[in-house]
């Protein structure tokens, strides 16, 4: 591959040319599973090959394709080669999801949504392996980019913020917009291993974004350790240059071929079951009291915010009959069940009696088991998150289907 190495001044003719005659391609940079250690995507990246044979890096051209609003046309022509390559990709790996790079300036009106919805109404790409990456910034320019955004989510195309920390975003705007993915700017995650700093950036993110139901890519993965951290951290998908570099469309059909699994370590999510629960419980403590307090007999189907009583739903229900599986050979994951659903069962109790208004001395003691059964639950997830650490540095690794 060859590089170009001096930098001569690029101009929009350039780029005009560079479409014409076709010379721009797309790069895959794999994603794997941090819960199974497979692949599970992989970023498209665009790269642009001369006739001469060398590559212009992107930082030489895509500015100025921003600028002159150029990147739009470079967006829809990209688009169509997306499509004809992901066709081949679920074909060797139908698991595999791909993310496709877009500009805010695509979204300025509805030209490549209408696009990327003709070719999922017309069952040319499967609207769940493609995923739609924006940056922070296309929150400044709200008002047509978040219906052209509403509209492809709708479609079942997942939305992610690309790098983010790097700009103002916060709950507020993440709550207001389509997003079902954030990908953590990798400047946080190089910084993992040296600065504290990003460490707490870093946790925090996931355990927003795992509170938001979204999924959470680190980006920029340079070593094992790294990778190992990110796990424990509850993070599920992790993409750099010690999983893969952005590979040509071949090289990376035949790395999909080849690809060994990765370690596999679900101890992140266990962990952040374990917050789950001790949030749920807060929740019902609160609605007891609140209903217990209240003047009037009160639906509870009709409070706002009100804790899930239902413990296949709850959080930690979820993971246990979801994700959690993959642990079942493990005795502790199998005691959990039973304590569980008695926890569930004194909380329907506690809010019922509290919503009859009975005796101070009824609601203190139902919250006393509830707290009790509640602790009992938690050495129990410790327990077995202490199993898994143990595993890992084990000649047996966790049983992942």
């Amino acid at each position: 591959m060859n590089v170009r190495e001096t930098k001569q001044k690029i101009t929009l003719s350039d780029l005009k040319d560079a479409i014409e005659h076709k010379e721009f391609e797309l790069h895959y940079q794999p994603k794997v599973s941090m819960i199974t250690g497979e692949i599970s995507g992989a970023e498209a990246l665009i790269r642009w090959r001369k006739r001469d044979g060398t590559l212009v890096p992107p930082m030489d051209f895509i500015p100025l394709a921003e600028e002159s609003n150029f990147i739009r046309e470079i967006t829809k022509y990209v688009f169509d080669k997306l499509v004809v390559d992901c066709a081949v990709i679920s074909a060797v790996n139908s698991a595999v999801a791909i993310s496709f790079n877009t500009s805010g300036k695509d979204f300025h009106d509805d030209e490549l949504t209408k696009i990327i919805t003709a070719a999922v109404n017309s069952r040319l790409i499967d609207p769940t392996k493609l995923e739609i990456e924006v940056t922070e910034t296309i929150l400044v320019g709200e008002g047509h980019a978040k219906d052209c955004l509403d509209q492809l989510s709708e479609l079942g195309i997942p939305i992610a913020m690309d790098d983010f920390g790097t700009g103002h975003s916060g709950l507020v705007e993440l709550s207001k917009w389509p997003f079902s993915i954030l990908k953590i700017d990798q400047k946080f995650v190089r910084g993992l291993n040296e600065s504290p700093k990003d460490r707490e950036i870093l946790q925090a993110s996931i355990r927003m974004a795992h509170q938001l139901d979204m999924d959470v890519v680190a980006e920029g993965i340079e070593d094992e350790e790294t990778y190992r951290v990110l796990q424990e951290y509850g993070c599920k998908t992790g993409q750099g240059y010690w999983i893969s570099k952005p590979l040509s469309f071949i090289e990376f059909i035949l790395f999909l071929k080849q690809f060994e699994n990765l370690p596999a370590m679900p101890v992140g999510l266990l962990y952040m079951a374990q917050l789950d629960h001790i949030q749920w419980r807060k929740t019902l403590i609160d609605t007891a009291l609140f209903l217990h307090g209240s003047n009037e007999k009160r639906e509870l189907k009709n409070l706002r915010g009100s804790p899930e009583l239902q413990h296949t739903r709850c959080k930690l229900g979820l993971w246990y009959y979801g994700a959690g599986r993959k642990l079942s050979d493990i005795k502790s994951y199998k005691q959990l069940e039973q304590p569980h659903m008695r926890l569930h069962a004194i909380g329907k109790e506690l809010l019922s009696a509290a919503s009859n208004h009975c005796s101070m001395d009824e609601l203190t003691t139902l919250i006393q088991r509830l707290s009790e059964k509640s602790l009992e639950v938690l050495e129990m997830l410790q327990t077995l998150e202490n199993s898994l650490h143990v595993d890992q540095y084990s000649e047996h690794s966790i049983p992942v289907e």
